[in-house]
């Protein structure tokens, strides 16, 4: 079972211009103050990250940001839609807006820049 199995994520769509992702947000997910922890909403984004970024090279991370504007509670449907900034031959970054539903306000924004080079035969 892979870690976002675990957290209960869905792909919704997975390609190189649009990857989404969702989740809902059980007891489990909360923190201290009851609403979702901060580490499940950044567990979503880097999911979303790694699969947009990963569509069409090998790529690892090498620098995220991760602000959060608004706090999600039990029972929200969390999406995280990641798109492309810049994709260049060596390095590339992605935009990824966790919404609270599909069309939802934009709970907390990640920005993430891996290092890509071309997948292995």
């Amino acid at each position: 079972m892979s870690y976002a199995h675990h957290l209960g994520m869905t792909v919704l769509d997975t390609g190189p211009e649009l990857t989404r992702v969702s989740l809902t947000v059980s007891g489990t997910g909360l923190n201290m103050h009851g609403s979702a922890h901060g580490g499940l909403i950044f567990s979503l984004a880097d999911e979303a990250f790694a699969l947009i970024s990963n569509a069409t090279a090998q790529a690892v991370a090498v620098e995220t940001h991760l602000s959060f504007f608004r706090a999600a509670r039990e029972g929200d449907e969390l999406v995280a839609v990641a798109t492309p900034e810049r994709v260049g031959r060596t390095l590339a970054t992605y935009r990824v807006e966790v919404r609270r539903g599909a069309a939802g306000e934009v709970i907390a924004l990640f920005l993430g820049t891996v290092s890509r080079r071309e997948k292995p035969a």
